[in-house]
């Protein structure tokens, strides 16, 4: 097939996301894989073979995170299917499952952020994590937070037309109760920009990195998505269900959700200091009585 009529069919792909109700980030990320994939073949001769498709899946592996190839490669698979190219998608990388975490916040290190977010006057910032770490919703959802949500005690969201509720927890509900009172919020979504708009992503993560570095927290392990992560594994901590908690993040498979039972080896060197399985080994078997390095 020419480039040209791969070209061509872009602004159709574009418009039938749109027409299915994909969120506007998720298209803006389609379009940007297809567009390097374009690109990329602007080199070669204007013809779409399936060697050119493998050369440019290597060319990504060099330079990108296995997920990041995973993620362009469903986008491009997406669109040529879309075109009925089916014989000309790539496999995506298989990719081992860790089984540490070891980017996860402990909840010492959230209550730093909290506290230093607060004592430096950054109220909008510790609101917003406040509502990410008691609700587990994502960045994108935060604009159904509305002053009638809670008043109500409960938030409909609406992902990719799938509509789920969320129980406001009391404390929560507090806290943006006083927060909306004080800004004088009296309708309609919480945190907004300065326009009235749906705060963006760019904005949140910037705030969430500087109070990070102004307590002395890795601001490496401080960004929306991971408090998504700090409520899942809260949630489990306290013994509730995974069933459940698929629920609460809108999880299509429990699969997906089953990946926060995973644990920091920080958090396995802990539990297994915990385990015994003999007593008194060292008196009873004749073992050193100095600890092991």
């Amino acid at each position: 097939m020419l480039l040209n009529k791969l070209k061509g069919g872009l602004p159709k792909f574009i418009k039938h996301l749109t027409y299915n109700e994909y969120a506007k980030n998720s298209i803006r990320s389609y379009q940007k894989d297809i567009l390097k994939l374009i690109d990329f073949l602007e080199g070669k001769d204007g013809k779409l073979q399936k060697e050119y498709l493998i050369e440019y899946k290597k060319s990504m592996e060099i330079r990108l995170k296995p997920s990041s190839v995973n993620r362009s490669i469903a986008a491009v698979n997406k669109f040529l299917k879309f075109m009925e190219m089916d014989d000309f998608t790539l496999k995506a990388l298989r990719i081992q499952e860790q089984t540490t975490a070891q980017h996860e916040l402990t909840q010492k290190e959230f209550d730093k952020l909290i506290e230093s977010a607060f004592t430096n006057k950054k109220t909008k910032t510790a609101m917003i994590m406040l509502t990410l770490a008691y609700t587990g919703i994502r960045i994108g959802e935060l604009q159904f937070i509305t002053v009638e949500a809670i008043k109500s005690g409960k938030v409909l969201i609406n992902n990719k037309g799938t509509v789920r509720t969320i129980v406001i927890h009391k404390d929560l509900q507090g806290h943006l109760s006083l927060y909306c009172k004080e800004k004088n919020v009296k309708s309609g979504i919480v945190f907004t920009g300065s326009k009235g708009s749906p705060i963006s992503r760019s904005y949140i993560a910037r705030a969430m990195k500087e109070v990070a570095e102004q307590c002395g927290v890795d601001p490496a392990m401080v960004f929306p998505h991971n408090l998504r992560h700090y409520f899942a594994r809260s949630f489990l901590d306290c013994g509730n269900p995974l069933s459940d908690l698929a629920d609460i993040l809108g999880h299509k498979s429990i699969d997906t959700t089953r990946r926060y039972l995973k644990t920091s080896a920080e958090t396995k060197q802990k539990q297994l200091a915990k385990l015994k399985i003999i007593s008194n080994w060292q008196k009873n078997y004749g073992f050193p009585q100095k600890k092991i390095m």
